[in-house]
């Protein structure tokens, strides 16, 4: 006969490391979603400050 604490310690263990998983899971998700924007954050200020260093360099040339 299957001691009556044995399933109970394995119940537990099964709920625990089910929560332990789902977290995991979320973190991961929630790392993937803010590196995709941190991606196209830093893509979009390469944009801005190439687009800023093209004008002023257009800027000296008709200085000159």
């Amino acid at each position: 006969m299957i001691d009556l604490s044995f399933v109970i310690g394995l119940a537990l263990g099964t709920i625990v490391t089910g929560f332990c998983a789902i977290g995991s899971f979320n973190r991961g998700f929630d790392s993937v979603r803010r590196r995709s924007w941190t991606v196209e954050h830093a893509a979009r200020k390469r944009v801005v400050v190439a687009a800023r260093a093209h004008a002023s360099q257009k800027l000296h040339r008709t200085a000159s």
